[in-house]
């Protein structure tokens, strides 16, 4: 019983999510609306992580879940906390999330031997990877925060880590609910994901240099 409400939530805040996530995609970067609609998303998923941590802790053990679940919770914490540092850098409670994060991606490697491997194993390494590669880049970034001398390059960040965390959501819902096509539910959603992140990373800071261009001619 307590499992089923825990998948119906997830699942229900999951959905929504996504399609919350549609409105700062379309409105304008920065402004009320954006804004708004963004706490929205970074709540709804707040709440997916948890319910996936709640079925990976009490109900099943599933490393595709547990995975998804530490980059999706990196990537929205950090694609957050950067717009309220910006060119500060990272803090000492950035740094202690990166360790928590590193560590337990560290421990499942430890254990993958054991775990319950439903997916292919090749995604759940190149997810890994993917985990080791954004923290650990990170936690080099701490220790040099001049190593990035690119201008708002936390604006990049940004666009980089929400995206990366709202791709993720939109992968696991596919590659759950269409479990029967394998490979290809876990291959097609990486494949669009990475398209629309480059997509995203191209075109929105484009947007907001032509913008501030305008805006600078019209003073």
């Amino acid at each position: 019983m307590l499992h089923s409400i825990n998948i119906f939530i997830h699942v229900l805040f999951g959905i929504i999510a996504i399609f919350i996530a549609i409105i700062p995609y379309a409105s304008e970067k920065g402004g009320i609306v954006h804004r708004r609609y963004g706490r929205i998303f970074l709540f709804l998923i707040a709440v997916v992580v948890l319910t996936a941590l709640n079925g990976v802790l009490f109900f099943r053990d599933r490393p595709f879940l547990t995975v998804v679940t530490l980059l999706s919770f990196y990537t929205s914490y950090s694609g957050y906390r950067v717009l309220k540092t910006k060119e500060k850098g990272f803090q000492s409670v950035d740094f202690g999330v990166m360790l928590l994060v590193f560590s337990i991606a560290l421990y499942f490697v430890y254990n993958i031997k054991t775990a319950n491997l439903l997916w292919d194993k090749k995604v759940i390494y190149y997810l890994l990877g993917y985990v080791f590669a954004i923290v650990g880049f990170d936690i080099l970034r701490f220790f040099l925060p001049n190593l990035i001398t690119i201008k708002k390059f936390w604006l990049y960040e940004h666009i980089y880590k929400i995206t990366a965390s709202f791709t993720a959501l939109i992968s696991a819902g596919i590659g759950t609910v269409f479990s029967a096509w394998e490979p290809y539910n876990q291959i097609v959603p990486a494949i669009l994901s990475t398209f629309w992140l480059l997509f995203c990373l191209i075109y929105f800071p484009k947007k907001e240099r032509d913008r501030h261009l305008i805006n600078e001619k019209q003073q």
